[in-house]
């Protein structure tokens, strides 16, 4: 394992400090993976995700911190050309290292792959870090890290990581536990906003324009307080997470 310095146990440090101190609804902490982005600078993408890889690849939950909301084309290149991401959930869900895309594929092998141009290339991702979390059967818990330029991760930056896992697998269980009893069904504050707009009535378009997010964006927040909340209509959703509230005329199953 890379050596490492005083000034890395600080910031190591730093993290765990700002998790303790963690009182948002995310599923992970934002301020934690902020904490990260010092730690391990990272200017592409950074976030947290929880995916469905039972069947067909689905982002169950997802806080990114770093990186652009990815369009419905470069969503369906995830779908149809994941396999061959070599970092891909569906192949480490269980795995406790962290991996580093510069070991598994060089620039130029990445270069050949239609996933660099549909997916990495757009998002501007010359290297990557990944690393899973516990998860249950049928589940991938990831937190990762990607990088633009030349500069690929370093040996130093992925020990780091590692040292943090065991702390990082707490943090996730305490934001957990803080949703539950906040009693809010495991929403995050954003789908606890789209939710509060679908309850006054309000559609995907509408909610798109109040809340200044893509409808796409909305449409996938809207999927996500469906499957936590085990219905099928925003009627049912409504009466489910808002049982005191009134039942807008204007609010249509979908």
């Amino acid at each position: 394992m890379k050596t490492i310095g005083e000034g890395d146990v600080a910031a190591l440090l730093e993290v765990v400090h700002d998790a303790a101190s963690a009182s948002d609804g995310d599923p992970f902490p934002q301020s934690v993976l902020w904490a990260l982005t010092r730690l391990i600078p990272s200017d592409a993408c950074v976030g947290y995700q929880e995916a469905d890889v039972s069947g067909a690849f689905r982002v169950v939950e997802q806080v990114e911190i770093v990186g652009e909301q990815p369009s419905p084309a470069v969503e369906q290149a995830f779908l149809t050309l994941g396999w061959q991401n070599p970092m891909h959930c569906r192949l480490h869900a269980r795995d406790r290292r962290v991996l580093r895309l510069s070991d598994l594929l060089s620039r130029r092998q990445r270069r050949r792959l239609e996933y660099d141009s549909e997916v990495w290339r757009p998002h501007g991702i010359d290297d990557g870090l990944r690393l899973w979390l516990p998860a249950p059967p049928g589940r991938a818990r990831c937190i990762y890290l990607e990088r633009t330029g030349a500069a690929d991760y370093t040996e130093r930056e992925r020990t780091l990581l590692a040292l943090l896992r065991p702390h990082l697998i707490r943090i996730r269980l305490d934001a957990e536990l803080r949703r539950r009893r906040n009693g809010n069904h495991g929403l995050t504050p954003r789908e606890e906003e789209v939710l509060d707009w679908i309850a006054r009535g309000k559609k995907n378009e509408e909610i798109a324009r109040l809340l200044f997010i893509s409808t796409h964006t909305v449409r996938k927040h809207v999927e996500h307080i469906f499957e936590k909340l085990d219905v099928r209509t925003r009627t049912k959703a409504v009466a489910v997470a808002r049982p005191m509230a009134p039942v807008h005329p204007s609010i249509a199953p979908e």
